[in-house]
């Protein structure tokens, strides 16, 4: 996320007139768009936050999601001999109200239009979707920021189809390169206090979809031991936090949600789990096991 840390202070200058907060649309006008968001905003990618949602598309138009003024593109084409970025070819727009919308892994070519005139109309074309830039499949990664926050582009966006609720599968207890996934009803030998994470996902309305979560809490023997939200992530003293000041090594390990390093108890223990998709299906799962406490061998 370095790229963004270039930006923000650019993103500061106001070049589009302030109004009332506008209506916005979808990137993309395509059938069942439900099934093809791939990937939702606050994952895991493995080091990093996801930083805005995934439509999975293949030369398709790309549309402005509102009226503004694009105040930043950038196509290989501008400078061939210049390593890829990340983000391939891409363009941010400025909307009123501080708001920012980006559209990222372009297909080669910009928009004619954007050669002549920096301002758009709501559904203007301002690219095709391609899979320039570091991507493994053709899609558009669409980012939403406002104060300089970058804000869960589903908070403004109109909403999509969700029936299912997510999923909550098993812990995982990892001992160095070993891992013991621990089950409802378990009965296992403990010597320390090591890393236990949580296997979650919410397919949506595509049951091999396995994206992330909107909300989360857990409770360790029946006390409230982590609450998180994934909202927004503001930058703070070069990390990206939650709005509850929260860094990705605070939230995930191994890319999994990250619980903690516990101290388990000798004898019952109780793990409850409560989550909610960004369409705010809600599941909860509890955890009951029995640890054996052993001393740890030198």
């Amino acid at each position: 996320m370095k790229y963004f840390i270039l930006l923000l202070t650019f993103f500061n200058s106001n070049h589009f007139t302030e109004s009332s907060t506008p209506e916005f649309i979808w990137a993309i006008d395509t059938a069942k768009i439900e099934q093809k968001l791939s990937s939702l905003f606050g994952e895991s990618r493995g080091d990093h936050f996801h930083n805005g949602v995934d439509i999975s598309s293949d030369n398709e138009k790309i549309l402005s999601i509102a009226e503004g003024e694009v105040i930043y593109s950038r196509y290989k084409s501008d400078n061939p001999f210049e390593n890829e970025h990340g983000s391939g070819n891409s363009v941010w727009i400025k909307h009123k109200d501080k708001i920012y919308s980006a559209y990222f892994h372009l297909k080669d070519g910009r928009e004619s239009k954007l050669a002549s005139t920096n301002l758009v109309k709501q559904s203007d074309v301002v690219g095709k979707s391609g899979n320039s830039g570091h991507s493994s499949g053709s899609h558009l990664h669409f980012i939403t920021m406002k104060d300089k926050k970058i804000i869960d582009p589903l908070s403004i966006l109109p909403k999509v189809i969700d029936s299912t609720k997510p999923q909550v599968n098993k812990l995982i207890l990892t001992i160095g390169k070993s891992k013991t996934y621990i089950k409802d009803g378990d009965n296992f030998n403990n010597s320390s206090d090591f890393p236990i994470s949580v296997e979650i996902f919410d397919a949506g309305e595509k049951k091999s979809q396995r994206r992330g979560i909107k909300e989360l809490e857990i409770y360790f023997n029946k006390k409230l031991y982590k609450k998180a939200s994934f909202n927004e992530l503001v930058l703070e003293q070069g990390k990206w936090k939650t709005e509850s000041g929260q860094s990705f090594d605070e939230l995930y390990f191994e890319n999994e949600y990250y619980i903690g390093n516990l101290h388990l108890l000798s004898g019952p223990n109780t793990i409850e789990i409560s989550v909610k998709d960004f369409s705010l299906n809600e599941t909860k799962k509890s955890f009951e096991f029995h640890v054996n406490k052993i001393k740890r061998k030198e």
